[in-house]
């Protein structure tokens, strides 16, 4: 296994699967994005279009994360490192800021991927 794909591995497993505490409750950002916010808008508690349109860019950005290890030998790997990631953060900071907070992992590791790509694009390594 290369190191971007594991580098992608960690990135995917840590936008799904980091949480925190809440009352002695765990809160995971899986869980708000498929379970919580679906629930809500069954319930008919959201009525704020914008929230709806920036859920399913979150929906649809982070599938596109989750297919970024499929993606490495592809000319569109570069720019899908960049793009969907960068929606999918900016989508939650006008959706849920503080959620934000709790992909600070996540965005170190992004950053490393990225350097990384550019690092072996550089070198020829990578189909640019």
């Amino acid at each position: 296994m290369t190191k971007i794909n594991f580098l992608l591995i960690v990135m995917i497993l840590l936008s799904l699967f980091i949480g925190m505490s809440i009352n002695r409750n765990w809160f995971f950002i899986y869980q708000l994005e498929f379970i919580d916010y679906p629930e809500i808008l069954k319930d008919g508690r959201e009525d704020n279009v914008r929230n709806i349109i920036l859920w399913v860019i979150i929906l649809l950005s982070h599938m596109g994360i989750i297919i970024l290890p499929f993606l490495t030998k592809s000319h569109l790997f570069s720019k899908s490192l960049l793009w969907f990631p960068l929606i999918y953060l900016l989508s939650y900071v006008f959706f849920r800021a503080e959620v934000v907070f709790l992909l600070i992992p996540f965005i170190i590791i992004w950053v490393m991927t990225l350097r990384l790509c550019i690092k072996q694009n550089i070198n020829g390594n990578i189909a640019a």
